[in-house]
């Protein structure tokens, strides 16, 4: 009767050994299904959030063009590009939201400080703020630094490796078009 009891003791035990080790497999499976599935719901918030801010910059320098400070942007017809920032301007609002709901407080923060930039081109490309050729300079530049600390913030947040990259981008006074013709980028007088 001892060795059935043993028997069955050992059973129960090595049962109970096996659903407790099963259970936890299960459960770290589970936490990094879950953990993979979020992290590409943050990386399509971040790329469809960075994709409205460049699209919004993009047109910024579109418009200022006819100023003669972006020389190189596609030509837009005023209105057009209004109404295209506008449009961008919707698109960053709700990738901007999703951001602040998957993301960390670091990435936040840069991409509070993304928007701040953003707006600053937009109002100067509106003529909403006054604006000479070194405040859309100064503007751009402050755009690009946001850019790399919101691309930095965003790599930290989903655990990618580089996540200490900077751009170094040099802006050239004057820049040489693709038929070899140097043009200034700003007009005579600013």
């Amino acid at each position: 009767m001892l060795t059935q009891f043993l028997a069955l003791a050992g059973v129960v035990i090595g049962a109970t050994i096996s659903y407790v080790f099963a259970a936890r497999m299960d459960k770290a499976r589970n936490q990094r299904e879950m953990i993979i599935r979020w992290d590409v719901r943050r990386y399509e918030a971040f790329t469809e959030y960075l994709g409205a801010v460049t699209q919004m910059a993009r047109v910024a320098g579109q418009l200022v063009r006819a100023r003669g400070w972006d020389n190189l942007a596609a030509d837009v017809d005023r209105e057009a590009g209004l109404m295209a920032l506008d449009g961008f301007e919707s698109a960053r609002t709700s990738t901007y939201e999703r951001v602040v709901l998957l993301s960390t407080q670091d990435c936040i923060d840069a991409a509070d400080m993304l928007n701040a930039a953003v707006w600053r081109l937009e109002w100067i490309a509106r003529g909403a703020v006054d604006g000479a050729l070194q405040d859309w300079r100064a503007a751009l530049d402050s755009y690009t630094a946001s850019l790399d600390r919101f691309q930095q913030a965003a790599r930290a947040c989903l655990m990618l490796p580089l996540a200490t990259f900077v751009r170094q981008i040099k802006r050239p006074s004057t820049l040489t078009h693709r038929d070899s013709s140097p043009y200034s980028t700003s007009q005579p007088g600013n």
